[in-house]
């Protein structure tokens, strides 16, 4: 945002010093200077706002289009506005600020059971204790309407008393929706002390905090922009208003020092502050971060309701994932440009989203899966990629006899030029819902609000990475019978080849990620762990059926040792310079190979950031990230013959998490892993001489077994199982195969006289000696308590991150590489030792 705020401020200054106060360039020329290639809507909003922040109009020829409309090559104008430092003659409308008036009528949403019990025990916790501070937490899984509860309690017990809300949220998505439940109610049987109340929606997407004024009764903001404009806050709203109730939405992330500052301000400026945080995820954190979460909710869970609870009282349908890939590469135009803007827009570059909508082959897969499986899949709502993918797919679905009609934001008709009005939009939502179509097929406009209660699957055409906007996607078919809806759900996905490059959101991963309690050891647990790992390990599945790419390390172990320990699970925010926050969900997967190293690096955590000058810092930036990440490989990694290896980007993301909570990861230990070894089906096989038809008959059956489980690991995928299950009966038939295959060459020291390397250049020459010499020092160094000395200073500690191995006689001089001319020293001292 501010790269393009500069811009636009240059080419306001170019455009002050010419004489005709304009200037006309090519619409692929604007976007260069930005620094982009392509348009997307979340870019367009941004140039939009910093253009009317600086007093930019932008003309076109084309009457009544917009410049964003244009084609890349067509010319626009640019010229200051002629008000600009003159009184307004008049006012226009705010879309981010307004006042609400109170309907008399009453509130036509009905709560479930779960909502009013919340409702009840927020009422016992907050009102009748009469104390000036309280924070608490509402738990209420995803799709259980923790949103509209809240709203309906502030509604009813600070707007309708005249005292002030704070709704805090880290992305747009989140804030608009609720405005939403706001403004859906406002009626008195809830507000039945006031005829109207004033609002204000503030990110880098609406509002600014300057424009704040201290008569607005419910401000919705996002935590970055209230931060960047926290003297508004305090000077504009706090200063005359002492009575304030906070919400948190996504309360979890709570913890973080950009939510704390806002916290403190209203724990100093108001007299009586109430603190509520809407969480369906407070049991996914570490012990340490529930301390820490603690802290800032200390009257802890003043509610909560598992998500086991809603699917038995028929509130939300249980969920059944079905993945269909396209086979399509997405990647051949893809520059690192277009990655850089999908993951600051979550916005598809336009001839890619072009080249997907219109591909006929991947529109026909889509409209025959509905077809091939109308009867279990029902009504069917279809989130499209853009307005074209919606109107291909309409009519291919037309065409093939299915019922189904469109809703796009767009008030044209993009095949036929008329008129597309909200009213229109309507109609096709209300045969929707009447069972006269089918299929109804939409761009965006349905993630939250609009009532369709009967959904029974949701097909995910267009892909994404914001993890608020599949939640909203798939939440869309995840009503209950007793809520309208149905008792299962099916989400189907259709995934294109990205090789990767782009870290899609995964909705089976989200839904588990967002809903199991691990902290309950039970068999859908296990199942779910199990999901989670196979999800990860997909790409490892792939390379492996994968003839041309050798895998045979890989497989020459014993299989077990492919089965990780456990996941070391965790969230983190991931900031972007667009003030939206990214919500990241990680897995780290543990394997046999990697625990050591991945235990030792957990444990001095606090230590290499203490070392690394990294204490008080929240977010690291990535060039930094990116030299950290390998200090930590040298340090953890390095040497050791990790066969499954590690992956440095999990490295990346524990870094950035204990940046961000200060504590350590919590891990999941993968229990009964043993009952996913599959080298045990296969010398069941080999002992019993099983072939042909008796060998495929005792698959299937492991295969279907109920209680193992295989099914889930291997992703569904037969291909995979059988393919892995062929290479263990092979290492039984022929064990020379891979005994051979996996041996390698042991290049010692002698051979290419390596004593006479630096440290360094044997770390890259041969990484396992390295490894060897290094940990032969460290011992060398270390005494009975374990502690490591240093060779002059005799400083003792622990931990290897105050050390630097040093040569005692310098190789400038003639000394070598070996373990007698090598010592510990203290970093600082080995420092100044090289200064000299």
């Amino acid at each position: 945002m501010e790269h393009i705020e500069e811009v636009i401020l240059e080419m306001k200054n170019e455009i002050n010093q010419r004489k005709n106060k304009k200037l006309n360039i090519k619409l692929r020329t604007f976007l260069g200077k930005l620094g982009y290639k392509r348009r997307n809507s979340l870019l367009i909003d941004k140039i939009n706002q910093c253009l009317e922040k600086n007093s930019l109009a932008v003309l076109v020829r084309r009457q009544d289009t917009d410049w964003s409309q244009l084609d890349i090559d067509e010319r626009i104008t640019f010229e200051i506005w002629e008000g600009e430092g003159k009184e307004m003659k008049g006012l226009v409308e705010s879309k981010y600020a307004g006042t609400i008036r109170v309907s008399e009528e009453r509130n036509p949403i009905e709560l479930y059971l779960h909502q009013t019990e919340a409702l009840q025990e927020m009422d016992k916790a907050i009102l009748n204790d009469n104390i000036p501070r309280f924070s608490g937490l509402l738990v209420i899984p995803t799709g259980g309407g923790k949103t509209l509860t809240a709203v309906q309690w502030v509604l009813r017990n600070v707007i309708n008393n005249d005292k002030k809300v704070l709704w805090v949220a880290h992305r747009h998505e989140l804030l608009e929706q609720a405005l939403s439940a706001v403004k859906r109610n406002a009626y008195a049987n809830l507000v039945n002390k006031r005829k109207e109340f004033k609002y204000r929606i503030i990110s880098g997407q609406h509002d600014r905090p300057v424009n704040i004024k201290k008569d607005d009764d419910f401000i919705i903001a996002s935590k970055d922009s209230l931060n960047r404009g926290i003297d508004h806050l305090a000077n504009s709203w706090l200063n005359f208003n002492d009575d304030i109730f906070l919400v948190v939405d996504e309360a979890h992330h709570a913890t973080a020092k950009t939510y704390r500052k806002i916290i403190d301000l209203l724990n100093e400026k108001t007299k009586t502050l109430g603190i509520l945080g809407l969480t369906a995820t407070p049991f996914r954190t570490a012990k340490a971060e529930k301390g820490l979460l603690k802290k800032t909710f200390d009257n802890d869970i003043v509610y909560k309701v598992d998500l086991k609870t809603l699917i038995s009282r028929g509130i939300l349908s249980e969920p059944i994932f079905k993945e269909l890939k396209t086979e399509i590469d997405m990647t051949k135009e893809l520059s690192e440009q277009d990655i850089k803007s999908i993951q600051a827009f979550d916005s598809i570059p336009e001839d890619i989203a072009k080249h997907i909508a219109e591909n006929k082959i991947r529109n026909n897969r889509i409209v025959q899966e509905y077809i091939d499986n109308k009867e279990e899949y029902g009504k069917l709502l279809v989130f499209a990629v853009n307005k074209i993918h919606a109107i291909e797919l309409n009519k291919l679905f037309n065409d093939k006899g299915i019922a189904s009609e469109y809703v796009i934001s767009s008030e044209q008709h993009m095949a036929t030029g008329i008129d597309l009005s909200n009213e229109a939009n309507r109609e096709r939502i209300r045969k929707f819902r009447n069972n006269e179509i089918d299929v109804l097929i939409n761009v965006n406009i349905l993630t939250e609000g609009t009532d369709l209660p009967d959904v029974q699957t949701v097909f995910l055409t267009r892909p994404t990475i914001s993890s608020i906007l599949m939640t909203q996607m798939i939440g869309r078919a995840l009503r209950g019978k007793k809520a309208g809806g149905t008792d299962k759900a099916y989400i189907v996905s259709f995934i294109d080849g990205w090789k990767n490059k782009i870290a899609w959101i995964n909705p089976e991963k989200l839904y588990i990620e967002e809903t199991a309690i691990w902290e309950d050891n039970t068999k859908e647990n296990v199942k779910k762990l199990a999901r989670l790992i196979s999800i990860q390990k997909i790409e490892e599945f792939v390379k492996i059926i994968d003839d041309s790419i050798d895998t045979t390390k890989l497989e020459s172990i014993d299989f077990i040792k492919t089965i990780p320990l456990g996941i070391y699970t965790f969230s983190l925010m991931i900031p972007s310079e667009y003030d939206e926050d990214r919500i990241k969900n990680c897995e780290v997967l543990v394997y046999d190979s990697t625990l050591k190293a991945y235990q030792r690096f957990i444990e001095e955590l606090p230590v290499f950031f203490k070392v690394n000058n990294l204490n008080n810092i929240e977010f690291i930036q990535e060039e930094e990230l990116d030299v950290l990440a390998e200090k930590v490989e040298d340090m953890y990694f390095t040497g050791f013959d990790m066969i499954p290896s590690y992956n440095k980007e999990d490295i990346k993301d524990v870094l950035r998490y204990f940046a961000l909570k200060g504590v350590e990861p919590s891990f999941l230990q993968f229990k009964d892993r043993e009952k996913f070894d599959i080298s045990i089906v296969a010398q069941y096989i080999y002992e019993n001489e099983l072939g042909g038809k008796r060998k495929k008959e005792y698959l299937d059956e492991v295969w279907e077994q109920r209680d193992n489980f295989l099914k889930v690991y291997f992703g569904y995928s037969k291909l995979y199982f059988r393919k892995c299950l062929d290479n263990e009966i092979l290492k039984l038939e022929e064990p020379e195969i891979y005994a051979t295959s996996s041996k390698e060459t042991i290049v010692t020291p002698e051979m290419i006289n390596i004593n006479k390397l630096t440290l360094y250049e044997i770390q890259k020459k041969n990484p396992q000696y390295w490894r060897e010499i290094t940990e032969a020092v460290y011992g060398k160094a270390q005494d009975e308590k374990g502690c490591y000395i240093c060779a002059t200073s005799g400083y003792k500690n622990k931990s290897r991150l105050y050390f630097q191995i040093d040569h005692i006689v310098p190789m400038a001089k003639g000394g070598l590489t070996e373990l007698d001319n090598l010592q510990v020293l203290r970093r600082d001292i080995n420092k100044l030792k090289s200064d000299k």
